[in-house]
């Protein structure tokens, strides 16, 4: 029996561009990717649920392969993610900068604060996103 490809892409971003992320198939280490970096696995046909992780966040997607098809896929952090990243960032430097009210500076800290743990809770298996590309 023949075997399909698999390709997977790890988007470039800011968010955890210095750390390499761990790739698992059917729970099975399979690769370290770096940020804008691409891997090929040649796989038999079936489903099969791949994982991207990063310490403790991590995405899931469900792939059929197919004899002798290539099946890519796309990965980058949620929107939720960057949401956790930029709102202290924002808020923080309002609050020092600019000399904003603590109460407005809360408004904005406290959504990334709520995404943040969430995130690192029941929310930790959703923090990447993965795209078919065609």
């Amino acid at each position: 029996m023949g075997t399909g490809k698999l390709v997977l892409l790890r988007k470039k971003n800011f968010n955890g561009l210095a750390v390499g992320m761990d790739i698992f198939i059917n729970e099975k280490f399979s690769a370290k990717m770096s940020s804008g970096e691409h891997k090929e696995f040649d796989l038999e046909p079936g489903t099969y649920t791949i994982k991207a992780q990063q310490n403790i966040k991590s995405g899931e997607q469900i792939v059929v392969i197919e004899e002798g098809k290539t099946k890519a896929y796309s990965y980058s952090p949620s929107l939720l993610s960057i949401v956790s990243f930029v709102s202290p960032l924002l808020g923080l430097g309002l609050l020092f900068l600019f000399k904003i009210p603590i109460i407005i500076a809360g408004l904005i800290l406290v959504p990334g604060a709520i995404v943040s743990i969430y995130l690192l809770t029941s929310g930790k298996s959703k923090y990447f996103i993965f795209k078919a590309i065609k």
